[in-house]
C-alpha cells in the first residue's frame, strides 16, 4: 500500500504551507496530511505551537521537522507513505530568496524512489492554488 504524495510548488512564502494545509481540507478532501516543515519553524517556541495548532484546526494535518542535514525527518516521510497516509513535499525546499524557478532538491526524487507514492502535483500562485492533472502517478 502506498500514500499520496503531494509535491507543491513554487514554494515563495512563508504562507504557502498554511494556505495548503487549509486548501487541501476544504477543497480538495484532504486532511491528515504530513508535512515536513524547516526545522526552524518546526522547533521554534513561538511558531511551533502555532503551525501544530492551526494544521490541526484546518484539517488534522500533523508537521515534522525536516532537517537536509539528518536523515530522520525522510525516514519518517518513507514510513507514512508506507503506510498509506498522505504527504505534502515542498520539493524546492526552503531557498525563497533564491526565486521560484529553483530545482527540485534531490531527496524529493530518493523518496519518491523508495516509495513508489501516488504522486500528484499542486501548483501554488499567489491567489489561487490548483492541483495539476495531467501530473498524476508515480514519475
Amino acid at each position: 500500500m502506498s500514500g499520496l504524495l503531494i509535491l507543491a510548488r513554487p514554494h515563495v512564502s512563508l504562507w504557502d504551507g498554511p494556505r495548503i494545509a487549509r486548501w487541501l481540507a476544504r477543497s480538495a478532501g484532504i486532511r491528515g496530511a504530513l508535512f515536513p516543515v524547516d526545522p526552524d519553524y518546526a522547533l521554534h517556541p513561538v511558531w511551533a505551537p502555532f503551525l501544530r495548532a492551526y494544521g490541526n484546526l484546518v484539517g488534522g494535518h500533523r508537521m515534522i521537522p525536516l532537517d537536509s542535514e539528518s536523515p530522520f525527518g525522510l525516514r519518517t516521510l518513507v514510513r507514512a507513505l508506507r503506510q498509506g497516509q498522505t504527504v505534502v513535499l515542498f520539493p524546492q525546499g526552503t531557498g525563497l530568496r533564491e526565486g521560484p524557478d529553483r530545482p527540485d532538491r534531490p531527496g524529493a526524487q530518493w523518496l519518491m524512489d523508495q516509495t513508489h507514492p501516488e504522486l500528484h502535483n499542486v501548483v501554488l500562485g499567489h491567489r489561487a492554488m490548483h492541483l495539476d492533472e495531467g501530473a498524476s502517478g508515480y514519475a
